[in-house]
């Protein structure tokens, strides 16, 4: 009988539900597994886009041990593609499978988004409405050696005056389904504030982490409009000469 209880609690225990703070997005349930999909910020807009996914079996039980992946799919109609993303990993402080995507447009009329969620080789589609933003978070541009690329600045972004961390993706189109990221840069950038005219000082060229992400640091003197000016090279060329990226804060 001790055997039993001890049995039971350690049951009871396996199925107590795990907090998750962050915004949910939607919920499907395929094959006995609830399948969540959760944002870190509230709706979904253009530019870069942390996701993340939490599985439970039928009986509550938590699913940590998938394979899980993202294809985020825009139909226009007339044509299909889709954009650049990290695929999702488990991350066991969150106790949640981590990824995000870079939505390059936003929903309109000329289009729709979904996103696939493959778990352990069956996929399940969920609809996702893209806002746009009076911000510009991602740029693409076609460079010197002819191929597109797209820019973008990772967020949650929590701006303050002085001196910021910048951290930025960069990503190129090698099909309408694949965008991979792209190491390969060098990268110089300058602060812009067009109302006023003006700079700033003391900021530091982004440089590569991995994965296609770049990490500086902005200083902004002041809080407003401000413009981000990058200068992109590979192995001394220069591939784009100025792309911008803007901010309000």
């Amino acid at each position: 009988m001790l055997c039993a209880l001890i049995f039971a609690g350690c049951k009871k225990e396996d199925v107590k539900p795990v907090e998750i703070n962050k915004n949910k997005i939607a919920e499907l349930t395929s094959d006995k597994t609830t399948i969540t999909l959760w944002s870190e910020k509230a709706g979904l807009t253009t530019g870069y886009n942390k996701l993340y996914v939490s599985l439970k079996e039928d009986n509550g039980k938590e699913i940590s041990n998938a394979a899980v992946s993202f294809m985020p799919m825009m139909d226009m109609g007339t044509m299909k593609h889709s954009s650049p993303l990290e695929q999702p990993l488990f991350n066991s402080t969150l106790r949640l499978y981590e990824g995000a995507v870079v939505f390059t447009m936003p929903t309109s009329a000329m289009g729709s988004w979904q996103l696939d969620v493959s778990v352990n080789s069956v996929t399940v589609s969920f609809p996702v409405t893209i806002n746009s933003t009076t911000q510009k978070h991602v740029a693409s541009f076609v460079g010197t050696d002819e191929n597109k690329y797209f820019i973008s600045l990772v967020s949650p972004l929590q701006w303050k005056i002085g001196l910021n961390d910048l951290d930025i993706v960069i990503n190129r189109q090698a099909s309408k389904m694949d965008f991979p990221a792209d190491d390969g840069f060098t990268v110089a950038f300058f602060p812009e504030m067009p109302s006023m005219e003006h700079g700033s000082p003391n900021n530091v060229d982004p440089v590569l982490k991995g994965n296609g992400h770049y990490l500086g640091k902005v200083n902004y003197t002041m809080s407003g409009d401000w413009r981000l000016h990058f200068k992109l090279k590979k192995n001394g060329i220069v591939i784009k000469d100025d792309v911008s990226l803007d901010i309000l804060f």
